[in-house]
């Protein structure tokens, strides 16, 4: 019998491993740089997004806030107690000196185109835009006591919570008529409750050489007869606010409130103010044009404001190119016209409508 012969076994052969070969280097390099700026990109994009985000954020908040402190006051125009919309020659006594420019619900605001006119007591510097001046009683309302005497010329009032004080101008009206008068004495500061203070509005009060006080004689009904305690006359302060734009002193431009010569800034980034006038041509209560402030004729016929603020950025390349913007007319043809900013920080124009509420009826 022939012997078999054993099977042969087949060993793979072994090489030992090197390393990657170019094209495998060249593969993972390249996939790796796709990754990587992929991963780029995202960051990039995502960073921007939140910068732009956030800019808008910003000037959306500052528009806001400016618009609602502006129309805030706006409502409450003319406001002097419960007759405040047909406050007029006949039932409204102006006795200050020097005069302020307040004779009932038809003086409640004037408007100086591109601040044209206004008298800046204020140590911040209009930078841009109109000016707005409102005039209104503000604060507390505070119970008269007893009657007023027009002879002595002083009234008594249950507290002065309010603070007035020599030079402030202090309203006192019933649901009939109304007297403006600077206080002339010093009443003591109080706190709400019963603290009978009384205001006097003689001929000099503060002021170099009292100047800073009413007229010597105050003639016709109002200025003879008493606020009556049994008709509910109350007394308030009133107060003349401008609103404008100013630079600040951070160099940014922003939107303040003056009154007398403190101006307070309010908000920051506010760069430009445009104001227009509703103007009731007709005497029906509803405005038929809106006019700039140097073409109106009689401010007792406004019956409504448009305000457009421009809010802008602080991150000056946050935009891809200068943007475009329509605040006001610029070519005096009744038409918006677009203008272009200077440089690429973000802008938006914001613009509210308000009725006037205390009006000459």
């Amino acid at each position: 019998m022939q012997a078999r012969m054993p099977a042969t076994v087949y060993m793979p052969h072994r090489r030992a491993q090197r390393g990657l070969t170019l094209v495998e280097a060249m593969v993972s390099i390249t996939i790796g740089l796709i990754v990587v700026g992929a991963l780029t990109y995202l960051f990039v994009g995502a960073r921007t997004t939140y910068r732009v985000n956030d800019e808008l954020a910003r000037v959306q908040e500052a528009g806001r806030f400016a618009l609602d402190y502006i129309a805030q006051d706006l409502r409450m125009t003319s406001f002097a107690g419960c007759r405040s919309r047909s406050l007029g020659p006949d039932n409204f006594l102006n006795v200050t000196r020097p005069a302020v420019a307040f004779n009932g619900s038809g003086d409640g605001i004037v408007g100086f185109e591109d601040g044209n006119g206004w008298t800046n007591s204020t140590g911040v510097a209009r930078a841009a835009g109109d000016v707005i001046v409102v005039r209104r009683a503000v604060g507390l309302v505070v119970r008269v006591l007893g009657n007023s005497d027009p002879v002595a010329r002083r009234v008594t009032i249950e507290h002065n919570a309010m603070r007035l004080s020599n030079g402030d101008l202090a309203l006192v009206a019933d649901c009939q008529r109304a007297l403006l008068f600077r206080v002339t004495n010093n009443p003591p500061p109080t706190g709400v409750g019963h603290f009978p203070t009384v205001l006097e509005y003689a001929e000099l009060g503060a002021g170099p050489g009292g100047t800073d006080g009413n007229l010597a004689v105050i003639s016709g009904p109002i200025g003879n007869e008493a606020f009556r305690e049994d008709a509910r006359a109350q007394a308030m302060r009133l107060v003349e606010t401008a609103y404008f734009v100013g630079t600040n002193a951070a160099g940014r431009r922003a939107l303040y409130r003056a009154v007398g010569s403190t101006a307070e800034e309010l908000v920051d980034g506010i760069e430009d103010i445009e104001i227009l006038y509703g103007v009731d041509t007709d005497l029906d209560g509803i405005a038929n044009a809106y006019q700039r402030a140097d073409a109106v004729a009689d401010w007792s016929h406004v019956v409504a404001v448009r305000v457009s603020l421009l809010a802008v950025g602080t991150d000056a390349t946050v935009a891809t190119a200068a943007q475009t913007f329509a605040l006001r007319d610029t070519s005096g043809d009744g038409i918006v016209d677009a203008q272009t900013a200077p440089d690429r920080r973000l802008r938006q124009v914001f613009t509210t409508t308000v009725a006037l509420r205390n009006r000459m009826l």
